[in-house]
């Protein structure tokens, strides 16, 4: 039996993912980005987790990273990473500054999902504005047929139509769709409607 996502219960389930994320290897989609970015002085790693993605993006030679997680289990990771090189920012991503065009690379790797569906529009409209002409941004949207698109969810999802228009006036590099049943990282069955994303801003 799937186990229910809630915004209650949200606080407890990410600290245990991040947990388990620690020492996982960077994933395929963000090393295609980063080895596509043209210049590499600044990077925004949304919804930061474990710190990953961070500590990858900076072996792959940007200069600077701004992690980006509303959890204090993330913050706490961040602690661990050179502060010259790191900003992290602790906050939700509806409350966040994005400011315009100050990225090479934004990457967002499987959170953008937990926007409330009331301010998902806003908040990914301005997450790539963030983007500078000609940088990548890199995530995932989940699709309709996840199971976790129930009311109580608070999530956001998308067909892929959907998932198209959002990246109007976008070069979409990569657009890759998964549907079926597998687990969670914490091990919870899931079936999974996942929207890959790999897409530069025109410049």
């Amino acid at each position: 039996m799937p186990a229910p996502q809630t915004e209650d219960n949200r606080p407890e389930r990410f600290a245990a993912y991040i947990a388990a994320r620690r020492f996982d290897p960077p994933r395929p989609l963000l090393m295609r980005a980063a080895a596509l970015a043209a210049r590499k002085d600044h990077a925004l790693d949304a919804g930061a987790g474990a710190l990953n993605a961070t500590k990858y993006l900076l072996s792959a030679g940007f200069a600077h990273v701004t992690a980006l997680d509303s959890a204090p289990a993330s913050q706490k990771a961040a602690e661990e990473l050179p502060p010259d090189c790191v900003t992290f920012v602790l906050s939700r991503f509806e409350d966040f500054s994005y400011p315009a065009n100050a990225y090479d690379l934004v990457n967002a790797e499987f959170c953008l999902p937990f926007i409330r569906r009331e301010e998902f529009a806003a908040v990914f409209a301005a997450l790539l504005g963030a983007v500078k002409p000609g940088g990548l941004f890199t995530g995932q949207l989940f699709g309709p047929r996840d199971s976790w698109n129930t009311p109580e969810s608070g999530m956001n999802f998308h067909s892929r139509e959907e998932v198209e228009r959002l990246l109007h006036g976008w070069d979409i590099v990569e657009l890759e769709e998964e549907d079926h049943p597998g687990k969670t990282k914490l091990g919870d069955a899931k079936h999974w409607h996942i929207f890959h994303i790999l897409a530069r801003r025109y410049a």
